[in-house]
């Protein structure tokens, strides 16, 4: 059967990755970092059915709720965050705290250390083979 041990390894959740945005800079003009970290396949299937109602998924509040489980610095669930821009749903928060270009540039991160992009990179590839 070959080497079974080769495939019994854990899900890497919890792996974190930094990385900054131009707009987000402390009190010294310093720029700060975000930490989006990785979540297992249960997790993110968990999400996923919160955002499927009758059979239909919204990709949207998938984002949102994606962004809010895997950012963690800073905590988008942290009652002061949400209390300024104005929301008690933390999934509101990556709406109204980056610019469009900025959510995307967050999406790329937590899609990176979650290794899907690698998947969407492999797919394009075998399209193009």
């Amino acid at each position: 059967m070959g080497n079974l041990g080769a495939y019994l390894r854990p899900v890497p959740a919890g792996k974190t990755k930094e990385f900054y945005l131009e707009n987000f800079k402390d009190e010294k003009g310093e720029k700060i970092p975000f930490v989006v970290k990785a979540i297992t396949p249960k997790e993110n299937d968990g999400i996923v059915k919160r955002n499927t109602v009758k059979g239909v998924f919204n990709n949207a509040t998938y984002i949102n709720e994606m962004i809010v489980t895997c950012m963690e610095t800073p905590n988008l669930k942290d009652a002061e965050l949400c209390s300024f821009y104005g929301v008690m749903d933390p999934t509101e928060v990556p709406g109204l705290m980056f610019t469009i270009g900025e959510k995307n540039l967050v999406m790329d991160a937590v899609s990176e250390i979650n290794d899907v992009k690698m998947a969407s990179e492999l797919k394009n590839a075998a399209k193009n083979f």
